[in-house]
């Protein structure tokens, strides 16, 4: 009784061993020993169909394994070739068999190439928030080498980044960025990314503050100030300075304490907000009336 149960899991293990599964699969072209003044033109969106045979017992660990097929471009020139897909070329996973190329012929084009060395600049979207401003935006590295053909690189003159959202921001900041490029351009560096550095401050204005009512400290009644009113000249960050009026930091008062009945010539007492500064103030002195 135990003998035939043991030739017939053999048996089934065999079989299984023996099944097979048949899939296509996409094999990148690479080339090897490419004239240095030429360039591959045209294999971006190429692939090398072929169709490969496996194990079904390894077919889960084999199916999506890199497949490349490699060309040896020795003694090819300029122009257009058409380049035969061989056995020989083929670079399989371990368990993989090919049963024959769906792709039997890859076309190419060799030109000439050339370099380039070019500026990098950055593209900006957005605003930052209320009060802030860029004052400096630097690029790491700000220039970079390019290589094509010439008709690739005729018309360009400059790079931009992939653009950097400033939308809201108030803070200095750093991040990389991808660099907006045709995926057939070779760059140097290779990563096609730069460390863009984005200096965000407050932005700075100057208003002026017309009429601006003056408060007397140390009496309520029985004195008159003329002018009434001041005007002022404010420098400082935007959102300070576009709302100073509410600002409880700011003020302009006339000290009257102890002041005897008559005519006074006196000075403004001016407080403001920190990081703001007077730039101006009209009038410099008031007539101070107290009555007796």
């Amino acid at each position: 009784m135990v003998l035939p149960l043991l030739l017939g899991g053999a048996t089934m293990a065999l079989i299984a061993q023996t099944e097979t599964k048949q899939w296509e699969i996409n094999a990148d072209p690479i080339f090897t020993h490419l004239a240095e003044d030429l360039l591959v033109i045209g294999t971006q969106a190429q692939s090398v169909r072929l169709r490969v045979v496996a194990a079904t017992s390894t077919f889960e660990n084999v199916k999506d394994r890199k497949t490349v097929c490699q060309f040896d471009l020795s003694g090819f020139g300029q122009g257009t070739h058409a380049l035969r897909v061989g056995a020989a070329d083929i670079r399989l996973p371990d368990g993989v068999s090919l049963l024959e190329p769906i792709t039997t012929i890859l076309t190419i084009q060799l030109e000439k190439k050339i370099t380039k060395t070019i500026d990098v600049l950055a593209e900006l979207k957005g605003k930052p928030a209320r009060g802030a401003a860029v004052v400096a935006v630097r690029l790491r590295p700000d220039r970079i080498q390019l290589t094509g053909t010439a008709a690739m690189l005729e018309d360009v003159d400059t790079v931009k980044t992939r653009p950097i959202n400033l939308r809201n921001a108030s803070e200095s900041f750093k991040k990389e960025v991808p660099l907006d490029l045709p995926a057939a351009l070779i760059v140097e560096p290779s990563s096609r990314i730069v460390v863009a550095e984005i200096d965000i401050q407050a932005r700075l204005i100057t208003r002026l503050l017309e009429n601006i009512p003056i408060t007397a400290k140390g009496k309520t009644t029985g004195y008159r100030i003329e002018p009434n009113g001041i005007t002022l000249a404010i420098s400082g960050p935007e959102a300070i300075v576009s709302e100073i009026e509410t600002n409880p930091a700011f003020s302009v008062t006339i000290d009257l304490e102890g002041l005897t009945p008559g005519s006074h010539s006196l000075k403004a007492a001016i407080k403001l907000p920190l990081h703001t500064t007077l730039v101006q103030v009209t009038p410099e002195r008031f007539s101070v009336t107290i009555s007796k």
